[in-house]
């Protein structure tokens, strides 16, 4: 049998080979590790870092949507309040005009057949003295056609088209009405303006104050015995006694109006 011999000499310098090969690989081994331990350490809190941000973008995200939706939907209820404030409105204005158109009727029985209930479309009681109603020449109305409230005698027509009318108010500057005063004899003439007034009394008339100014007709556009006003204080102007007329029919709270045949007139 065959045996190998080595020498002293050479069997050390193998030995030292060896064990500097196993040095080597367990210090490479050992730095690994440290290294990766020492990356892991240092990047753990980094990842959860990235992680927590993206989770808060992610619930940002899904919150910023939600917020959208919540606005949409809160702009959507606000358009229906207000179209729901709008038809309560228009059904207020409705009720109200029924109301009044009801109480016009009942106020005024013996002059129903002859008249046509208008609604006012529009006013201009400052600057004009006018309103606009929505019954025209196609409904019966024609000039000079007396305009009554539940209160008294507002004007008349002035203006007559197809499908509406306007009115002239009692406050117009070129107004006038033939009245009587409840208690004084002579008949006397309402005038218009800012401030209307009866005129037309002889001199050192005595005029009741609040006293009940009346139509007469004798104009031929107002029926006689309808509502003007009260009387105020009268004075004595040059000719004339002359006193102020508070109107019974306020022109800014008309919503519904009756609207008479001009006297003498026939239904068309």
């Amino acid at each position: 049998m065959l045996r190998l011999q080595l020498r002293p000499g050479l069997t050390l310098a193998v030995t030292c080979l060896g064990l500097y090969v196993a040095a080597a690989a367990q210090a490479r081994a050992t730095r690994s590790s440290a290294l990766s331990v020492a990356v892991a350490a240092i990047s753990a809190p980094v990842l959860a870092l990235a992680n927590g941000v993206g989770v808060l973008a992610e619930d940002f995200s899904h919150g910023l949507r939600s917020l959208q939706a919540i606005l949409a939907e809160h702009t959507h209820l606000e358009q229906e309040a207000a179209e729901l404030r709008r038809v309560n409105q228009a059904l207020s204005a409705e009720v109200a005009s029924l109301r009044q158109g009801s109480r016009l009727l009942a106020a005024y029985p013996t002059l129903v057949e002859k008249a046509v209930v208008a609604r006012v479309i529009a006013r201009d009681v400052l600057r004009t003295h006018t309103l606009r109603l929505d019954r025209g020449r196609r409904d019966g109305i024609a000039l000079d056609s007396a305009v009554l409230t539940e209160n008294g005698l507002l004007g008349r027509v002035d203006s007559v088209q197809e499908h509406s009318c306007r009115v002239q108010l009692l406050t117009h500057p070129q107004a006038a009405a033939a009245a009587r005063i409840t208690g004084v004899a002579q008949e006397a003439l309402l005038v218009g303006g800012d401030q209307p007034r009866i005129t037309g009394l002889a001199p050192y008339t005595d005029v009741p104050e609040n006293a009940q100014v009346l139509s007469t007709g004798s104009e031929g556009i107002y029926p006689p015995g309808l509502l003007l006003g009260s009387a105020g204080a009268a004075r004595t102007d040059g000719l004339f006694t002359v006193a102020a007329v508070e109107l019974a029919a306020r022109a800014s709270e008309a919503n519904t109006v009756l609207v008479l045949q001009p006297a003498g007139r026939a239904t068309p």
